[in-house]
């Protein structure tokens, strides 16, 4: 049973209201078996550290672990909040700290990363340089996982990439199968290196692997001179999902090769990857319609949408619903009108 401490030195309230006296105890002491209860009751703070929590789904993540009462801090090469959050409160309560993976030795590194209890990593890059894609993909990863191994995390979470990408990398632009290798085997490089982070132990670990995020209020997309990750705003990403999830879409997906099978797979929401992501590191389970835990290898959209508790968008598909029944009414009302002037005559 726990107690709080009430206005009356003297006395605890328990969880349903009733109060009990405690002569000859004092408010300071009150006080603090109130702390001690509240701590009791509600856990210690987890203090997590987000590698790459400036990014795209680095800073989402350390939003959802904000929101969700965890000590977050975050490692960057900027050391700063993203644009797109600026000013929010949330913000205030992230440590944004800078360290660069590839340059700084590990004494720095340690430094930065604190002691953490878990560990989340969202550290990836895009590139026409080989060298620079197993760097920052691959090396950048796994010296942030050694670091969060010395600091004895007992979670470890890393984004990756879907199975069935890797699996067609072959099948990737034949000009540049040198830079996409390096992009896959830096992933790899990667998922070891969390792995370790927690002695392999796979209680311990997960890995999340999603085809395409897309989210945020911006299009994307990489240009000549400009190497980025394809991104789609979420307003479009949603409806490309909703569509690609359905059955028969899921049918065709199965049974097509290579490319083709990945193009037609739905893509997923940066808050469902992040909200994923923080579930792993808290040692959660997600709740709603469709749960699962957050751990081992979570690949693809519906296993990582599950970790989160989500289910598929629904937006289009309740607006053709709507649309269908006030064309029913429509149809109901001119039918009225037809019998009605029919009757007249």
């Amino acid at each position: 049973e726990i107690f709080v401490a009430d206005m009356n030195p003297g006395s605890l309230t328990n969880c349903g209201g009733m109060s009990r006296s405690l002569p000859g105890v004092s408010q300071s002491h009150l006080q603090r078996l109130f702390l001690f209860a509240a701590v009791a009751a509600c856990g210690a703070i987890k203090k997590i550290t987000v590698v790459g929590g400036s990014g795209f789904v680095g800073s989402r993540v350390c939003k959802v672990l904000v929101e969700k009462g965890a000590e977050v801090t975050s490692l960057s090469k900027t050391g700063r909040a993203p644009q797109w959050a600026s000013g929010e409160p949330w913000t205030r309560h992230v440590k944004w700290a800078t360290v660069d993976l590839l340059d700084a030795d590990d004494a720095a590194i340690d430094s930065q990363m604190g002691s953490p209890a878990s560990v989340i990593s969202c550290v990836g890059v895009v590139d026409s340089d080989a060298g620079v894609l197993r760097a920052g993909n691959g090396i950048a990863n796994v010296n942030a996982f050694a670091s969060a191994r010395r600091a004895g995390v007992k979670r470890s979470v890393y984004i990756s990439v879907a199975s069935e990408v890797a699996a067609c990398q072959e099948s990737w632009l034949p000009f540049a199968k040198d830079e996409f290798a390096a992009y896959f085997n830096g992933k790899q490089i990667a998922e070891q290196a969390a792995a370790e982070a927690v002695g392999g132990d796979a209680t311990k670990l997960c890995i999340v692997k999603p085809t395409f995020i897309y989210g945020g209020d911006k299009f994307d997309l990489p240009l000549p001179g400009k190497f980025v990750a394809p991104r789609v705003n979420a307003a479009y990403g949603s409806g490309v999902e909703e569509v690609l999830s359905l059955e028969p879409m899921k049918a065709l997906a199965d049974i097509a090769p290579g490319l083709i099978k990945v193009a037609l797979r739905p893509p997923v929401s940066v808050e469902a990857v992040a909200t994923t992501c923080a579930n792993a590191a808290l040692g959660e389970l997600a709740t709603g319609d469709a749960t699962r835990r957050a751990i081992g290898i979570l690949d693809g959209t519906a296993a990582i949408k599950a970790a989160a508790g989500e289910m598929p968008p629904t937006a289009l598909s309740d607006a053709l619903s709507r649309a269908l029944d006030q064309l029913g009414d429509l149809t109901e009302k001119l039918l009225d009108f037809i019998k009605a002037k029919l009757k007249a005559k």
